[in-house]
């Protein structure tokens, strides 16, 4: 399999390489709002971030430990940055404290939510009110979107490189939604 030339990839990704002294050579990251993030740093904020959902909850260590199957020293060394998670122990985590992975993720890793801060916090704040409608509204939300989507396919030839191309579908879309509501259909 072809696909892109390593280089391609680093540019189309928005990557810089840097040296990151935990990884002990030169690795490619995503810088957010000008600044790239290190592993170190990253694991830390990581390790914040599970202590102050465990707090929110005001749950004790030892039951959340007992739940995933620990001692309490062994968890507490996650929650002080001693061991690293790992993936499958991170979805274990969000389980056992009713945690949505935005909720442990979002604040070590803004750049993976958005190019800025802004679109960081608008996408989020967008999945907190997604996460609150039923499965029928949401179905609506996901055909509204597709539509604004496809429309903005159609006016730009295809070229996807932002929301801008999307605002004037929305008139589009909102006119199809008119319409199933005059015909007797649900709208969102």
């Amino acid at each position: 399999m072809a696909g892109p030339s390593l280089d391609q990839w680093i540019i189309d990704l928005g990557l810089q390489q840097i040296d990151d002294p935990s990884i002990g050579k030169p690795v490619y990251r995503k810088p957010f709002d000008g600044k790239v993030i290190l592993s170190a740093d990253l694991e830390e904020q990581i390790s914040s971030s599970l202590r102050e959902a465990r707090d929110r909850r005001r749950l004790a260590r030892k039951k959340v430990a007992t739940m995933l199957g620990l001692s309490e020293r062994v968890y507490e060394r996650y929650e002080n940055n001693v061991s690293r998670l790992t993936v499958g122990r991170l979805v274990h985590l969000c389980e056992v404290l009713g945690a949505r992975p935005e909720e442990i993720l979002s604040s070590p890793a803004r750049h993976l939510w958005g190019e800025t801060e802004t679109s960081a916090e608008l996408l989020l704040a967008s999945i907190e009110k997604l996460r609150t409608f039923d499965e029928e509204t949401l179905q609506d939300v996901h055909s509204l979107l597709s539509r604004i989507v496809s429309q903005s396919n159609i006016n730009n030839d295809g070229d996807r490189d932002g929301a801008a191309p999307a605002a004037p579908s929305l008139p589009l879309a909102a006119d199809a939604l008119q319409g199933e509501a005059e015909h007797g259909n649900k709208t969102a």
